[in-house]
């Protein structure tokens, strides 16, 4: 394990994939040199624990997935808001990974229940672009993102 105390990331070897878990704060503290020793194994990097990212995390991050090598396959999950953010914003935030799933900020008009739904990424490209309905968890009526649906989902229509 590498990291300070706002930031941290694992690598657990489970069924001949590496797993990777980061979580924190990715900003100029964050040590990312572990991502660039991956290799030989697919990877699959799970992103839930992320907070927040900035600029100085934005360069850091995408120096240390460049280093990835090419022919490593390469997955992301469970990324949460401030990941898509990211995503949506910086070109190639991802290297040459791809996005299996993500939170979105839901809430119910109708009961102002808010929650961070886990959505797969292909279902929302299946969906046209768009989120499946999600039923709220309190009261049963469909819950909207937080946010401008089309600006949120941007990184979906993207090339695959």
């Amino acid at each position: 394990m590498a990291g300070r105390s706002s930031f941290t990331i694992e690598v657990v070897e489970r069924d001949g994939i590496d797993q990777v878990s980061v979580s924190g704060v990715v900003d100029e503290n964050a040590d990312l040199a572990l991502l660039s020793t991956l290799g030989g194994r697919p990877v699959r990097v799970n992103l839930k624990g992320v907070r927040r990212i900035n600029s100085f995390g934005v360069r850091a991050w995408m120096d240390a997935v460049r280093k990835v090598p090419r022919d490593v396959v390469l997955t992301f999950a469970q990324a949460p808001s401030p990941v898509i953010d990211q995503c949506n914003m910086v070109t190639g935030f991802l290297g040459h990974g791809t996005l299996e799933s993500f939170f979105a900020p839901m809430t119910c008009g109708e009961c102002d229940e808010q929650v961070d739904q886990l959505f797969e990424t292909a279902a929302c490209r299946a969906n046209g672009g768009k989120l499946p309905s999600t039923p709220c968890p309190r009261c049963g009526r469909p819950m909207e993102v937080d946010d401008l649906e089309d600006q949120y989902l941007l990184f979906v229509r993207e090339a695959v």
